[in-house]
């Protein structure tokens, strides 16, 4: 299994980044790849700017940790195994987001760790101010 983990820098500081990634129904918002989202239980569903689409379940909310934890189920990736963290930190400069993947089969490594470092540039664009 492959682990992928970003750290993107939130200027805006933990409270802001928390609001945006606990809103787990407005990713679109906070992802600029992502051109809708929407929600139906636990169940979150992504189209990309590209028309391509995932499907992901929230494990989980944790508001005392600033956690979301969550796992994509159906998309265009072969994938077998995919969890994923997103964690807000304070930090001396505002705040970090720190987003992990474990992905498997590990081939998927690098395709997921491109297209999460394009992710992480339009949310630190996002977490800014």
């Amino acid at each position: 299994m492959a682990s992928i983990t970003k750290h993107i820098p939130a200027a805006a500081g933990a409270q802001k980044a928390w609001q945006m990634v606990s809103d787990i129904g407005g990713v679109d918002k906070l992802v600029g790849m992502i051109s809708t989202c929407s929600l139906d239980g636990d169940k979150r569903y992504c189209t990309f700017a590209d028309g391509n689409g995932v499907t992901e379940q929230i494990i989980g909310v944790d508001e005392t940790e600033k956690r979301v934890v969550y796992t994509v189920t159906e998309g265009p990736m072969p994938i077998e195994f995919h969890c994923s963290t997103v964690q807000v930190k304070d930090a001396a400069d505002g705040a970090e987001v720190v987003w992990s993947v474990d992905i498997k089969p590990d081939a998927l490594a690098q395709p997921m760790s491109d297209l999460m470092d394009a992710a992480a540039q339009s949310m630190a664009e996002r977490l800014a101010n």
